[in-house]
């Protein structure tokens, strides 16, 4: 099955480049501009990327859709990464690194301190926006009014936050088993995304055994040490930190040898605990994107749940970022003048064959989720008539559903 899907993609590949090579160039409709014309410019648009990892499989997935379907669908943009930032000073170094080398614009998949981010790149003339996340709301209302801050689109708060609390409610329901570990990530040291998530983790198993621990979950979710908590049948165990980092993972598979629960529930990817995990039979439940990595553990009998972004799901941000480039930016703005945010939720899977039929749009170039067509129609140079309401209509028809039903459009 793997070798079939893998020629599949090839072949979507070839079909996917030679759409956006030509296909639309011969549309007639007078209220678009064609990809041709477009593309006549003759400077290089450069967008900085500043990522949390290198190697995380979203990461990784986002940088194959900008790198290998974006820069063939616009040819005037490039792309400049960043290594991996872990902290408030690295992210600002990466934005001064990118000033110096050119950059126009700035997508960040993770924020430190937004508001001294956002205010740099005003000092450098360049636009920020976060790409896909949520940020907690003061953060934003601090950068709201910068005019180099175009706005955010992610899941918001209320999404982070159910997206744990459907994870959390889904095990206790179906799962043999009242003992959790959950891998809560960057929320002790101010991920606003991995905090919620824990959160709502926290409160559903609350709510499913009819318990309360003796600390706060917001207490919990935010701990920079590991907690144990029981109250009735239910044990859980909290362990925070970045497992792609050397000293997190080691203290969590240390622990894990030592707890051996169940369950095992992340709100980020587990890098190599995958093998612990698998190694103590644990039913295994996470938050994280719809990967080849995570195709191969559904496969395999290794994952039980996901819920996560996919591949192209960062199409509208980058459509955000191209038209401010181009100098539509205050035209992408809300009517009060602030900048925008935009909610994109995730897509969920519950056993191996939901998860394939997902992943193949994910990963597909040829049904791609959000392909050139749907981003051409909301950038102006492309379409004139394009607005802001056009933007956030498209990302936030986010679904499986809706994007099936925009390539059954598809001629």
């Amino acid at each position: 099955m793997k070798k079939k899907i893998s020629l599949a993609l090839i072949i979507c590949l070839a079909y996917g480049l030679a759409a956006c090579g030509g296909s639309i160039r011969g549309n007639s409709n007078s209220s678009d501009r064609t990809a041709e014309k477009a593309s006549e410019k003759t400077s290089v648009h450069k967008i900085g990327v500043l990522v949390y990892s290198r190697t995380d499989n979203e990461v990784i997935d986002f940088k194959d859709y900008l790198e290998n379907y974006i820069e063939n669908c616009f040819e005037d943009v490039d792309f400049l990464y960043s290594d991996t930032v872990a902290s408030p000073e690295e992210a600002m170094q990466f934005i001064r690194s990118a000033a110096e080398n050119g950059v126009e614009g700035i997508m960040s998949f993770n924020s430190y301190d937004l508001e001294a981010e956002v205010n740099l790149c005003a000092e450098h003339h360049i636009y920020y926006m976060m790409a896909s996340g949520s940020v907690s709301d003061e953060a934003f209302e601090e950068a709201s009014d910068n005019e180099y801050f175009l706005g955010v689109v992610g899941p918001g708060n209320e999404i982070e936050y159910q997206a744990g609390a459907e994870m959390g409610a889904y095990f206790a329901e179906n799962a043999e088993n009242d003992e959790y570990f959950i891998l809560s990530g960057g929320a002790s040291i101010g991920n606003e995304m991995h905090r919620l998530r824990t959160m709502g983790i926290l409160d559903a198993l609350q709510e499913a055994y009819g318990v309360a621990f003796d600390k706060d979950t917001q207490e919990l979710a935010a701990s920079e040490n590991i907690e144990h908590v029981q109250a009735g049948a239910l044990t859980v165990c909290i362990c925070p930190g970045y497992l792609s980092r050397d000293a997190f993972r080691e203290r969590a598979k240390a622990e894990y040898e030592t707890d051996r629960y169940g369950i095992v529930l992340a709100v980020l990817p587990v890098f190599d605990m995958e093998s612990d995990i698998v190694k103590a039979g644990a039913k295994f439940g996470l938050i994280d994107c719809y990967s080849d990595a995570n195709w191969k553990l559904f496969t395999n009998g290794n994952l039980d749940y996901l819920t996560g972004k996919y591949r192209s799901i960062i199409g509208p941000s980058f459509a955000a970022m191209y038209n401010a480039l181009n100098g539509y930016a205050s035209e992408f703005r809300e009517a009060d003048g602030k900048a925008f945010h935009v909610i994109q939720g995730f897509w969920t899977s519950e056993n191996a064959e939901d998860y394939e039929k997902k992943y193949e749009m994910s990963s597909s170039i040829e049904i791609n989720a959000y392909n050139y067509e749907d981003l051409y129609r909301v950038c102006k140079n492309y379409n004139p008539d394009a607005t802001l309401e056009d933007l956030e209509a498209l990302a936030g028809a986010y679904s499986f559903e809706e994007a099936k039903a925009r390539r059954a459009k598809q001629p």
